[in-house]
């Protein structure tokens, strides 16, 4: 397996610890991108969702007793527990993800400044991504740059500042 690569990559941060909804599922070779619920658990955010709570630190290898099949998998609601890189007090940080669909370079560059979605592949690898193909005004995530190692397989984005949730209320 390759290196995992992905996460906060520019900008101190911290995380406080939420408990973690049942059998959310989180890739190590992807985002982490996640919503609180309407009791206040940490869930993945599926494709397109426009409110993000933050980015879980999931663990990021395949070593221990809750990594199946490529995945890091939650318990029962509320057993698992993760610590949570909070959108509202980490907007300046910056994370880099994968492509959903690498694109050439010069297309990413043009993005820069502008919004995107998540997308997070639930039927197949649970592995969450960064598309750059909506253009929906209601994007949780902004275009940053590319990474300086240039690898056009992945992105750098920050929250959007307009979109973080902050409780588990209107999910």
């Amino acid at each position: 397996m390759s290196e995992v690569r992905y996460g906060p990559v520019i900008g101190n941060y911290f995380a406080i610890e939420h408990p973690v909804a049942a059998t959310q599922k989180f890739h190590p070779n992807g985002a982490s991108f996640v919503y609180l619920d309407n009791v206040g658990h940490v869930t993945m955010a599926p494709s397109n969702h426009t409110c993000l709570f933050g980015w879980a630190m999931a663990p990021r290898s395949l070593k221990g007793t809750d990594l199946t099949s490529g995945y890091w998998t939650s318990g029962a609601i509320g057993i698992s527990k993760l610590p949570v890189i909070v959108a509202a007090a980490n907007l300046h940080v910056v994370f880099r993800v994968p492509l959903y669909a690498p694109t050439v370079t010069p297309a990413a560059q043009a993005r820069c400044g502008e919004g995107c979605n998540v997308n997070t592949l639930v039927a197949t690898t649970y592995m969450q991504t960064v598309d750059l193909s909506a253009t929906s005004t209601n994007l949780a995530l902004l275009v940053v740059g590319l990474p300086e190692d240039g690898d056009t397989n992945s992105i750098l984005v920050c929250f959007s500042p307009l979109l973080v949730q902050t409780d588990g209320a209107g999910v």
